[in-house]
């Protein structure tokens, strides 16, 4: 078999991964507290629901990350996890009506991906 996919040299990203995951999984807040009161049941919606959070933290980092430094791109992906929990958590905290709560969210969504474009130097953010 091939070791090509083997990386040869240290780059850090097994370490941010890592911690990254541990902060995310224990320290962060269940953003569906806010819409479901039945702690239980937010816990439940976490586990069904809460994963969107990840390939659009993934598409956020995209919009300025293209290579490079690995440990770079995981924390990238963690800041930009831990903006989109935030803002979910701020928008359901004053909002219960889903598809307003849903409509905020895209729309900041969208403000992210652009601000984080032309913050970091990306030219064609779509």
């Amino acid at each position: 078999m091939s070791r090509r996919y083997r990386s040869k040299s240290y780059n850090g990203r097994g370490l941010v991964s890592i911690v990254s995951y541990l902060i995310r999984q224990f320290c962060f807040p269940n953003p569906f507290t806010n819409i479901v009161k039945d702690p239980n049941t937010a816990t439940i919606v976490n586990l069904i629901c809460g994963g969107i959070f990840i390939p659009l933290a993934y598409t956020l980092t995209g919009t300025w990350y293209k290579g490079g430094a690995k440990a770079v791109g995981s924390f990238g992906f963690f800041i930009n996890y831990a903006i989109l929990t935030g803002l979910f958590l701020l928008i359901t905290k004053f909002i219960t009506n889903l598809y307003l709560v849903a409509s905020l969210f895209i729309l900041g969504y969208v403000i992210l991906c652009i601000v984080e474009s032309k913050l970091f130097g990306e030219k064609n953010p779509f």
